[in-house]
């Protein structure tokens, strides 16, 4: 047993003394070394297919920050590596949309590479990383066409279409940031002076609801077809529509402007009758006697050798508008004069029973003033017993004005005076021999007996208010 014992050892010492010295002899010829790996694009592994990595400003990101790693492992090996073994990998597996700080972690490509890694062997060792949401929208294609054709041709209605189908609307994909900006994508298709159908693909750009281009998005497709057709049109002349108008409106009224819907019409024809027809005349519009704004619908009259193109109407709307001349006319009418507000019990007369005044407005204003009587007031209110010289006050309508200042009436106002009192008709007694009168006393005549009479008529206009 002792034997035994000893010879398990002795092979156990012999073992170890053989590792010790092959370690020794390995380490002497084949040390560990630093191997330096700089600029190691780090690869995105586990990313969702609803997301994408965008920049600070939204943007799809496809360029992350370069990664430097440092290895350890043997001589022998590290004669072996190259920067294709090795590999740096962001994994995303798990992540969603917004900010995060993502580990990189160092892998190699060959199996029978080992090697470990040193605590600072990889700088960065995270990096930032942002993820936004992937969407997509259906947006309309906004098409504009640029340019003039040359005189008698003109163009239809432009046609679009992608893999033989027409289409009018296309795909917008990308980060949520950006589609949610675009409001249509845009072309344009330029026309100038051409002769023939215009046909060609075209490129899309995204647009917001102001026209600035939105970038990073992805627009399917991309590239559309555009046809337009082009054709000539022999003799073709834009005439403008004149009214002819009959008849006169009532009298103070006058036209002030005529209106045509459309104003040109599209005309078509040989050269020669093109070339007379400077403009295109309404049938009759009758306005005799007009005071109102008239609307009519009136056929167009064609010259002979000429026709409209097709689509324009044969008809327009005329509108002519009637209203009262605005030139003002002066006229001189008569008023009756009217005293007001007398104070009781007096009396109160006009110079003047009738004034004349003068007056300014339009004509047919003025015109219905005269078939009317006019009043011309003179307001007594607070005055008493005197004369006085008082301007007229005449209520006119509107449109009407005075002209100058208002005529004076002299007005006089008094108290009036009280009749004699009636006496009795006496039979004269027969004539008696006069008693002789005392010395120094004057004879009195005798006096007329009152007779019952009208009283006094006043031969001025006035107004006698009684006591109340």
């Amino acid at each position: 047993m002792t034997a035994l014992r000893s010879t398990i050892l002795r092979a156990l010492l012999a073992f170890g003394l053989s590792f010790a010295l092959w370690a020794f002899v390995s380490f002497s010829q084949n040390p560990e070394e630093l191997v330096p790996f700089e600029g190691l694009i780090p690869q995105v592994v586990g990313l969702h297919s609803d997301l994408v990595i965008v920049d600070a400003n939204g943007m799809p990101n496809t360029s992350l920050p370069t990664i430097n790693v440092t290895l350890r492992t043997d001589r022998n090996q590290r004669t072996e590596l190259r920067p294709v073994d090795i590999r740096t990998v962001v994994d995303l597996s798990g992540f969603d949309a917004g900010e995060h700080i993502v580990p990189v972690n160092v892998q190699t490509t060959r199996s029978t590479i080992s090697f470990t890694l040193p605590s600072d062997g990889v700088a960065p060792s995270a990096i930032p990383i942002r993820l936004e949401r992937l969407i997509s929208h259906t947006v309309p294609i906004d098409l504009k066409v640029v340019g003039n054709l040359p005189f008698s041709f003109e163009r239809g209605d432009p046609q679009m279409s992608a893999a033989g189908q027409t289409i009018s609307t296309v795909t917008v994909s990308g980060p949520q940031n950006r589609v949610d900006r675009v409001a249509a994508v845009q072309t344009s298709a330029n026309i100038e002076q051409l002769r023939a159908s215009y046909q060609a693909p075209l490129g899309l750009s995204a647009v917001d609801a102001n026209g600035q281009l939105v970038d990073g998005v992805q627009i399917s497709p991309s590239t559309i077809n555009v046809r337009i057709p082009i054709t000539s049109v022999v003799g073709l002349k834009l005439v403008p529509v004149q009214a002819s108008i009959t008849g006169l409106p009532d009298a103070g009224y006058t036209i002030t402007a005529v209106k045509i819907d459309p104003p040109l019409i599209a005309l078509t024809g040989s050269s020669g009758p093109l070339d007379v027809a400077a403009v295109l005349r309404t049938e009759d519009i009758d306005i005799q006697g007009a005071r109102t704004p008239m609307v009519r619908q009136a056929n167009i009259i064609f010259p002979a050798g000429t026709s409209p193109q097709i689509g324009e109407p044969t008809s327009v709307q005329v509108t002519i508008l009637v209203a009262p001349i605005s030139q003002s006319f002066q006229v001189a009418l008569p008023a009756e004069v009217r005293l007001i507000n007398i104070g009781n019990g007096l009396l109160a007369s006009a110079s003047a029973a009738i004034v004349s005044l003068d007056l300014t407005g339009s004509s047919a204003v003025l015109n219905q003033l005269a078939q009317q009587t006019l009043t011309a007031t003179v307001d007594l209110g607070g005055r008493g017993p005197g004369s006085y010289d008082l301007p007229v006050a005449v209520n006119l309508p509107s449109g009407v004005e005075l002209v100058g200042a208002p005529p004076l009436v002299t007005v006089v106002i008094r108290i009036p005076s009280v009749p004699p009192t009636e006496t009795p008709t006496l039979t004269p007694p027969l004539p008696e021999t006069p008693s002789p009168l005392p010395t120094g006393e004057a004879t009195s005549e005798p006096e007329p007996t009152a007779t019952p009479s009208n009283p006094p008529v006043e031969t001025e206009t006035s107004i006698v208010v009684p006591d109340t």
